[in-house]
């Protein structure tokens, strides 16, 4: 998450058609193989779909499915190769580089497993023009707020 990072922004029209519904099998048997633009057209083209649309998020989206599965106590492939993608949208510090997310439970899950905001105790959320701000109480690390970009989630509509 460097400051000269160049991220690629999520046009969810790219990925219309991408979602391939055997990507938990390959998540499940080969994540290392999977590189984060496919990851991408996995995860963003699934909200082109019915199931999308009717609040259904799969497994293979959640990265508290795959830490469950775990009896390590270390990030799985499968948690890393999701936030590499998260991280791949932006760095969320401005709402310009919000973390493209497709709900609001990947929020949660980006921030217990990314530090420092794993440590920072939140203060307020806020959602305005389709990005959600997670406020933080004073810290050492002097991190006052994190954005991501929830705009699909609202077109597609929260029901």
């Amino acid at each position: 998450m460097g400051n000269n990072k160049t991220f690629k922004k999520v046009d969810f029209s790219e990925y219309e058609g991408k979602y391939n519904e055997g990507i938990k099998e390959l998540m499940t048997k080969t994540p290392n193989k999977i590189d984060v633009d496919t990851m991408r057209a996995n995860l963003y083209g699934y909200t082109f779909t019915q199931d999308y649309a009717d609040r259904e998020i799969p497994d293979e989206f959640s990265m508290d499915y795959w830490a469950e599965l775990s009896d390590e106590d270390v990030l799985t492939p499968q948690e890393e190769l999701l936030l590499k993608t998260l991280n791949s949208t932006g760095d969320g510090k401005t709402p310009e580089t919000a973390l493209c997310v497709i709900d609001v439970f990947q929020e949660y899950e980006y921030m217990e497993r990314v530090e420092p905001y794993s440590e920072l105790e939140r203060k307020m959320q806020g959602y305005r023009d389709g990005v959600d701000c997670i406020t933080f109480k004073p810290n050492s690390y002097g991190i006052e707020k994190l954005y991501f970009d929830i705009k699909r989630r609202f077109e597609v509509g929260y029901n």
